[in-house]
């Protein structure tokens, strides 16, 4: 009898570790999954910017530009209306992303190889018909730019068409929120906003809106298109973008610039080194891009009024920048500074050669 219940008291025990052994198991590979299936990181972004240009025929063109505070593998967002064209372009590696219209809006979804601490630029570019409502011969484009993750620092700027002006008096009451500042090129009227240290939740809704002078407008609205310039250049007069800590203000060039990407930059870069305009050719060789590269980061300065595009001959362009901007350098300050060719007997001179 001792030994059938020892007997038994020793399978006992074999079934009480066999069972814990199993449940701890199965605990532990709960567990496992569950690290593995939860994102290591959350999505957190050092500077979102967005610039928004309605176009004559009410679509608007978006491009929007994001730095990860850390590097990802991946990100996805909900916009707040329905977008189409969408293309992608990237400082690391690759990046592919994806449009799904649902509901709501449409849903972006991107995969990223190659996303480095320096290397972590996204600009996205797409297009939406939804956003804008008119009433009595006055235009309103209203739009949620939220996203679903904490923003260190924010910029956001509405260009309205060409032709148009902002349709309230004063000025400043023409768009939400109240804080926004008025820019011009000189063609365009452009709205901006910045903002700082914003959470998931945080509102992003911005409206602005605008009227289309017609052809029939008598001398009433030709009064109030004046009187709107002269509000519009005294608010640039003073329009200083003002950062948080340091009180640094930053110039209309600087705003503008805030929204370009790298290649972009780099070409502006290249005109403020030769004072404000360079041959076409000179922008090619001192890039190392492309003739064809150049041509169309060209087209899309002069598209966004940022550059003039003035022929010198049938085969050279005259690039000319629309802002002052102080060249980047890296000279001390007891250096001379190189003398600079001119632009434009520099070229010509390459023309010649290649004739």
């Amino acid at each position: 009898m001792k030994q059938l219940l020892e007997r038994r008291s020793k399978i006992s025990s074999s079934d009480f570790w066999s069972r814990n052994i199993f449940l701890l198991s199965a605990f532990l590979l709960i567990i496992t999954f569950s690290i593995v299936s939860v994102p290591a990181k959350a999505l957190e972004l050092e500077y979102y910017g967005i610039e928004s240009s309605i176009n004559d025929d009410m679509t608007v063109k978006t491009v929007l530009t994001i730095k990860f505070r850390e590097p990802v593998n991946n990100s996805e967002f909900m916009l707040g209306y329905k977008a189409f064209n969408l293309t992608s372009t990237s400082s690391f590696d690759s990046a592919k992303c994806t449009l799904t219209d649902e509901a709501n809006g449409s849903r972006t979804a991107c995969t990223f190889s190659g996303m480095t601490d320096s290397k972590n630029l996204l600009t996205l570019t797409f297009y939406t018909k939804d956003g804008i409502s008119a009433f009595q011969g006055k235009y309103n484009f209203s739009v949620n730019y939220g996203i679903s993750a904490p923003i260190n620092e924010a910029f956001i700027l509405i260009k309205i068409p060409r032709s148009s002006s902002l349709s309230e008096e004063p000025a400043n009451q023409s768009y939400l929120p109240s804080d926004g500042k008025i820019l011009s090129d000189g063609k365009y009227i452009m709205v901006y906003w910045q903002r700082e240290n914003l959470t998931a939740t945080d509102d992003m809704r911005f409206s602005v809106s605008y009227a289309i002078p017609s052809a029939g407008a008598g001398f009433s609205n030709l009064f109030v298109v004046s009187i709107a310039g002269i509000v519009i250049i005294s608010m640039i007069a003073v329009a200083i973008y003002v950062r948080r800590g340091d009180s640094l203000g930053k110039t209309t060039a600087e705003v503008v610039a805030s929204v370009l990407n790298t290649d972009e930059k780099k070409v502006v870069d290249i005109l403020a080194r030769h004072g404000g305009r360079s041959g076409q050719k000179i922008i090619v060789r001192e890039s190392d891009f492309s003739k064809a590269k150049v041509s169309r980061l060209v087209k899309n300065l002069k598209e966004r009024g940022i550059v003039d595009i003035e022929p010198i001959s049938g085969r050279e362009n005259r690039i000319i920048l629309k802002f002052e901007k102080k060249p980047e350098s890296d000279q001390k300050p007891d250096q001379k500074p190189e003398r600079l060719v001119d632009p434009v007997i520099e070229t010509q001179a390459d023309v010649e050669e290649e004739i």
